[in-house]
């Protein structure tokens, strides 16, 4: 997904909009006895072998890009726990830099702000909640993986919440416009309300009721990998994405 809204006038809507895309970032890294699919978002390392525990596959790669374990990676021999830590921060350090905090509001981001925004990023995906429940074999030769999900509900009352503070913000430098902060002081602000916000919202966190859905895994060049299409379905299904409109 890539979410487009106006520049740097309404950095607010934007600072929300990039952090709710791409989900799943590039990542590197895995076990020399694995196989590595490559695509434009994920690399994938592939399991050998003729019984493949495909739902536990799945399951074990969702669990070390959401939730940062790598308990099932290792045991299922994709790699060891330090390739699935690698694998887990250069996706978190990826989606750092697809969300273009510095482009958008025309400052170097303060590290110390910029640390604080990965580590709310890694709580928001550890907290997501899914299950692989199942692994059908269709006619077609594909695997059909289901998972049971409760939709987090974070970017709309993430959205009210930060509006709501970038125009108190707005109104009070603009009432007093002489003692106003620099323009690079006022960015810095907006920044620093997105992490409040947001850290507000993570600790008042609800979930939808629960759903199924399915992701496939499908052959590619003798091994088989998920559908990148489900994978980008899953992501939308499981945070409140759609309620941000572009």
């Amino acid at each position: 997904m890539i979410i487009q809204f106006l520049k740097r006038c309404t950095a607010a809507v934007i600072a929300i909009s990039v952090l709710s895309t791409g989900l799943m970032a590039n990542a590197a890294g895995s076990d020399p006895a694995a196989q590595v699919y490559s695509d434009s978002e994920w690399d994938l390392p592939a399991l050998d072998g003729e019984q493949i525990p495909y739902d536990q596959y799945l399951s074990a790669l969702l669990d070390v890009y959401y939730r940062n374990d790598s308990q099932a990676f290792v045991a299922l021999g994709l790699g060891t726990a330090e390739d699935a830590a690698l694998l887990y921060n250069e996706m978190l350090d990826s989606e750092l830099l697809s969300m273009e905090i510095e482009a958008i509001l025309g400052i170097e981001c303060p590290e110390v702000l910029e640390n604080d925004l990965r580590a709310l990023m890694a709580q928001m995906l550890g907290s997501v909640r899914y299950a692989v429940t199942g692994c059908e074999l269709q006619a077609d030769g594909t695997y059909e993986i289901t998972i049971i999900y409760e939709q987090m509900i974070i970017f709309k009352p993430l959205m009210e919440l930060y509006m709501a503070v970038v125009i108190d913000l707005y109104t009070t430098w603009f009432e007093d416009y002489v003692s106003a902060p620099s323009e690079e002081d006022m960015m810095i602000q907006i920044l620093a309300a997105l992490c409040s916000s947001l850290r507000a919202c993570l600790e008042n966190v609800t979930y939808a009721e629960p759903a199924v859905t399915t992701v496939s895994i499908e052959p590619h060049n003798g091994v088989y990998l998920p559908n990148m299409e489900d994978i980008a379905s899953l992501e939308s299904l499981l945070f409140d994405t759609d309620f941000i409109k572009y």
